[in-house]
């Protein structure tokens, strides 16, 4: 429980300074892996005790909120908007420049994404000059505690630093976590952004890369369990690292 108040009270992320020196120029793009506090950390610049329901936050995947920002349908009076997922949309760059080219000098604006973000934007910018971009990682040991002790190391190495397994207690639902999100960026993320048909493949790859830590990665040994060609499996491989 102490682990859990801890990071409900404390929204901010070691990003914040820059973040909010950022939005006085241009509109600010949030994106890193799946799960990690993007939009916990956007909130927390509509106020501290903002959650999903606050009028700023837009989250496309609420089946109110695509129709209206289509039309450029904005809650009036909101300083700050929060766009969630709003990559998702086919010809979202286009309608975030409209929304920004019309809006800049009446408000500031903070896009958040998944995986999908960072892959879409490396496509053709018509953005270009009109925001920044920042990548949100897990907790590092100094995030977690400015004076670390071998018991925050301990907890890091074996939780990780995303933050609903790293300040949930109990062991099971940090494992229940952990296989919810693989099974989410392989059988969503990945389905979205690449032609891959043997997601079954995919999965045992992923299985079997934790046994590869803190040792030469070899594509041969690797392409041996999987029995597929050396080709294959290195592009498996750099889509994971993609997502």
């Amino acid at each position: 429980l102490k682990w859990t108040i801890i990071y409900f009270v404390r929204t901010a992320r070691y990003l914040e300074s820059a973040i909010a020196a950022a939005l006085e120029k241009r509109m600010v793009l949030i994106g890193g892996p799946r799960q990690v506090g993007k939009t916990t950390l956007a909130l927390g610049f509509l106020g501290r005790d903002a959650d999903e329901r606050h009028p700023g936050y837009l989250n496309w995947d609420h089946p109110s909120v695509p129709p209206g920002l289509r039309r450029a349908e904005l809650p009036p009076g909101e300083p700050l908007l929060v766009l969630d997922e709003i990559h998702k949309y086919a010809r979202w760059r286009n309608l975030l420049k409209g929304i920004y080219d019309t809006e800049k000098s009446r408000r500031r604006i903070i896009v958040t994404g998944s995986a999908r973000l960072d892959y879409y934007r490396k496509g053709g910018d018509s953005l270009v000059g009109r925001y920044r971009y920042f990548r949100l990682h897990p907790f590092s040991l100094r995030e977690l505690n400015p004076r670390p002790s071998s018991v925050d190391l301990k907890r890091l190495l074996e939780c990780g630093g995303f933050p609903e397994p790293l300040f949930e207690q109990r062991a099971d639902e940090r494992r229940i976590w952990r296989r919810d999100r693989i099974t989410r960026v392989v059988r969503e993320d990945l389905r979205d952004l690449e032609q891959v048909r043997e997601i079954t493949l995919v999965e045992h790859l992923v299985d079997l890369l934790p046994s590869k830590v803190g040792s030469p990665l070899s594509v041969k040994s690797l392409r041996e369990d999987l029995q597929v060609d050396h080709k294959t499996a290195e592009r498996w491989l750099q889509i994971l690292e993609n997502l």
